[in-house]
């Protein structure tokens, strides 16, 4: 990394930081993982996650995973409306708060508010070393990101992913879910995806070239996917709308199909995400694919299946597949955060003036 990047970070060196950063947390594991587990139920059944904005995207993103390596139940509340309108579980035995910065009174609150109704093992997920949360959580996962200085979020997002998903093979090991050659497995798993980061940067980058001029006009975004990757697509519309500032949406195929289509028209650009899975899933996301080119030429694929798509193949990203669908957000995510970048430069949206700087004051948000 050169000097410049370090002295004046943007959120393009944030994101071509992902791969090193993934790859120190991974290589922590279990020493960091196993000590924010080492006071929590043997066999948990129920974790709590509170979170906000795009930590509770990231969070929605492991969710899927979590469960089915787990067997867990996970329940996922924005911290604000757990504090005001959710009844507090007392089922639940791991309580686990994700943020980023160093005051946040309301997951203060959230955390407290859960904890007095279970008694649950509370974790903090954080950037921040020492905060008033890391102080009266049982553990701490450090996401090793250092704090990110600019305000839309990508190395976060990612290092949170991944340690939720890290907590959860552990946790699954000491349940003896997993054997020590399934637990080896996923790790090599994580490690090639990880390895792949850099190289995926590289690939939208160009992609975004291809087309500049079309995104760059673009008056409105749409990406869509099945459900495993609705943390992804849902992150997706967070950061379009808030860098490119026009309308943008993140749809699982069957919103989509529900609704969602209304609204296509002959100049909006749509993402098809296709993945490794269900392939029922995959033939409807291709039917709605050949029937939206009929209305729009704007139509884009980013593939993780190692397989050239019929519809629009010179309009397709082509990353390198991924087999497990659990996984494949960790990589869908990246041509995103990268195409929000390049396109908010074409745009001349300048990244580093926030657009009305003064709302939160004005609403008197903390």
């Amino acid at each position: 990394m050169t000097l410049m990047m370090m002295n004046n970070p943007t959120m393009l060196s944030y994101i071509r930081r992902e791969q090193p950063v993934l790859e120190r947390l991974l290589a922590s594991y279990p020493k960091q993982i196993t000590a924010a587990l080492a006071h929590a139920p043997k066999h948990p059944q129920h974790w709590l996650i509170l979170a906000t904005g795009s930590r509770l995207n990231a969070a929605n993103t492991a969710r899927l995973y979590m469960q089915k390596v787990a067997g867990l139940q996970v329940t996922l509340a924005a911290a604000d409306l757990y504090v005001t309108y959710e009844e507090a579980d007392p089922s639940v035995d791991v309580v686990i708060g994700v943020s980023l910065t160093e005051n946040d009174p309301t997951m203060l609150e959230a955390i407290n508010k859960a904890r007095a109704a279970s008694h649950a093992h509370t974790i903090i997920i954080t950037d921040q070393k020492e905060s008033a949360l890391t102080d009266i959580a049982d553990a701490t996962c450090d996401l090793m990101t250092g704090k990110e200085s600019v305000s839309y979020i990508t190395l976060s997002f990612q290092a949170i992913v991944l340690t939720l998903m890290l907590l959860t093979v552990r946790s699954a090991a000491l349940q003896e879910r997993l054997t020590e050659l399934a637990v080896n497995q996923e790790l090599d798993e994580f490690s090639f995806l990880i390895e792949n980061m850099n190289q995926t940067v590289q690939r939208a980058n160009d992609f975004y070239r291809k087309f500049t001029i079309d995104f760059t006009n673009a008056p409105q975004f749409t990406a869509i996917g099945a459900n495993v990757l609705a943390g992804t697509l849902a992150e997706m519309q967070a950061k379009f709308t808030e860098i490119l500032r026009v309308p943008a949406h993140g749809y699982s195929l069957a919103s989509f199909t529900h609704g969602g289509f209304m609204g296509v028209h002959e100049d909006h650009c749509q993402f098809y995400i296709e993945i490794n899975t269900d392939p029922a899933v995959m033939e409807q996301l291709q039917a709605v694919k050949t029937y939206e080119s009929r209305l729009t030429p704007h139509i884009y694929t980013i593939s993780l299946t190692g397989e050239q798509p019929a519809v629009n193949d010179d309009q397709t990203l082509l990353l390198d597949p991924v087999t497990d669908p659990y996984k494949a957000p960790l990589m869908a995510i990246i041509p995103f955060q990268v195409l929000a970048w390049f396109i908010a430069k074409s745009r001349g949206i300048n990244l580093n003036h926030l657009m009305y700087q003064d709302f939160q004051k004005a609403i008197n948000l903390q």
